[in-house]
């Protein structure tokens, strides 16, 4: 593995891959079996009756929901094991990801697999999660803190406040999660716990796991082995109005102002609703057609 001038090892990311390209034209064969894998497929698939973003015509030019690869090296390798693979950000459609690959580094300066369990043990976990990590079977690649999107206003404040602490420049304009600059590390989620009541959900994914997270929930991501992960995003019935909002907040930065465009979630509310009405006419076709006879 790459190191810098000290013989650090560096932690590389691949981010979102492939970029401006279609991953079922590049890997068709690989495309289909991640299909056959995802979870809730009504929902995840994109295809799928209950994922609105199924229902765009076909001439429209659909959003890119995916999948994508996330490829990145673990900090069980690295000098500072309290970083973040992916910093504290915010989903503004739904999405699931799927670990394919956990791989374990070898060498002087990694930390052991016992070690890496044990770093994990100090989580915040439930049984089941303990459970899972004394099975020899199992094997965990990430660690996982979910917030839920009611508490995006306190984690807001309460990362503005650090950045202060810390004698950092805090501008008006300036939005720590939008700008994915921080990795709320266990001291940080202590104090956000005491000073503002919020919670954090740990959750290890182990290989072959795949996480839900709905529009709107923020999440932050520790590779604590190399791993490959797998996302799909998908617009579901239940979250379409968060997915609209956060887009319209998103389209009012600088940043973002073509954002709305990008996911189209005006044209996929207003032709989901037209499918559904089309099915309800049809339905009532039918019965008067029955009455009849």
């Amino acid at each position: 593995r790459q190191k810098i001038k000290g013989g650090e090892t560096v932690v590389l990311k691949l981010k979102d891959w492939p970029s401006g390209e279609d991953f079922k034209a590049m890997m068709p064969a690989r495309y289909e079996d991640l299909l056959k894998s995802l979870p809730l497929p009504e929902y995840c698939n994109p295809e799928g009756k209950l994922n609105l973003a199924s229902h765009l015509p076909g001439f429209f030019v659909r959003p890119d929901l995916g999948p994508r690869l996330c490829s990145a090296y673990g900090v069980a390798a690295a000098k500072d094991q309290d970083i973040g693979t992916t910093n504290l950000h915010i989903e503004v459609s739904d999405v699931v990801n799927i670990l394919a690959y956990v791989g374990i580094a070898k060498g002087n300066g990694v930390l052991s697999k016992g070690g890496v369990l044990k770093k994990f043990e100090e989580e915040d976990l439930d049984d089941l999660l303990r459970k899972r990590l004394k099975d020899s079977s199992e094997l965990p690649g990430a660690l996982w803190h979910i917030y839920a999107g009611k508490d995006v206003d306190k984690i807001r404040e309460f990362l503005q406040k650090i950045a202060k602490e810390q004698g950092l420049e805090v501008l008006p304009e300036y939005d720590p999660i939008r700008d994915q600059s921080w990795y709320v590390n266990k001291k940080l989620r202590q104090r956000l716990l005491e000073e503002y009541g919020v919670k954090t959900c740990t959750i290890i994914q182990f290989l072959g796991d795949a996480i839900i997270l709905p529009a709107g929930a923020l999440h932050q991501v520790q590779n604590f082995h190399s791993c490959i992960q797998v996302t799909e995003d998908f617009v579901s019935p239940e979250h379409l109005v968060q997915s609209f909002h956060l887009t319209q907040e998103l389209r009012l930065s600088k940043e973002e102002i073509n954002y709305d465009d990008k996911m189209q979630v005006k044209n996929i509310l207003y032709h989901a609703v037209k499918e559904m009405v089309r099915a309800l006419k049809i339905h009532e076709n039918e019965m008067e057609d029955v009455e009849e006879n």
